[in-house]
This record gives structure tokens, C-alpha cells and sequence, in this order.
């Protein structure tokens, strides 16, 4: 019986630090734009646009298409949006003030003004 609780445990003490230290997240060496990553989730672990308003922006389950942000609102009201989120309840935008200082906020913006002109290209 102590041998199968000592496996188990082992086992266990294994799940935990591959999880923690071995699924590591890499981004595709062709990114490099600071704000994709951050945008994608590869900088921050805490901030992932991607997860919610999907890889392009184009909105998922949980969270709107922001392609045409910059055509809705002024830089100041995005800025605004992101540091302290959106709506309420559980579908709500969370605020990300306390997660991005201000370099990785402007290269997030840069970003973001991307989709302004692949959407504009698009349509």
C-alpha cells in the first residue's frame, strides 16, 4: 500500500511540474512584433487579446470583433477600454492596467492599428 501511495505521489509531484515548467508556449519564429506577441499571449501569460476577440481580431466566443476599434472609437477611448475593461458580468472585458506598462500598451496599440488597415483592404 505504501509503494502504490508513493507512486502516486510521484506520479502527481510529475503532472505538476510538467505543467508548470514544460508546456511552455513558444511563438512561430516569423513573429516578432512586441505587440503580436503580447496580442497572441506569448509575452504575458496574464494578457491573451487573442483568447477572447480571436488570432486576427475577428472575434470569438467570448469576445467581439475588434477590427474596426479604431474606426468607433479615438486612441484615447481604446487606451481607456483596455486599461480598465468592458461591460459587465461574466462576459465582460477585464481591465489590463495593472498588467502592461506603458511601452507594451503603445506596441499593443501599434498592433492593433494593423487590423485598421487589413480590415479597410479587406472590405
Amino acid at each position: 500500500m505504501n509503494i502504490i501511495f508513493l507512486y502516486f505521489t510521484l506520479l502527481t509531484l510529475y503532472m505538476i511540474l510538467l505543467f508548470t515548467f514544460g508546456c511552455e508556449n513558444k511563438p512561430p519564429e516569423d513573429i516578432t512584433d512586441p505587440g503580436q506577441l503580447l496580442f497572441l499571449g506569448y509575452t504575458k501569460k496574464d494578457v491573451n487579446c487573442a483568447r477572447c476577440h480571436g488570432p486576427e481580431g475577428q472575434g470569438g466566443m467570448q469576445g467581439p470583433d475588434i477590427r474596426e476599434m479604431f474606426i468607433k472609437y479615438d486612441e484615447d477611448k481604446i487606451i481607456e477600454i483596455i486599461k480598465l475593461g468592458k461591460g459587465q458580468g461574466s462576459e465582460a472585458m477585464p481591465p489590463y492596467e495593472d498588467k502592461m506598462n506603458k511601452e507594451e500598451l503603445q506596441a499593443l496599440l501599434k498592433y492593433l492599428r494593423t487590423f485598421k488597415a487589413k480590415f479597410s483592404n479587406d472590405s
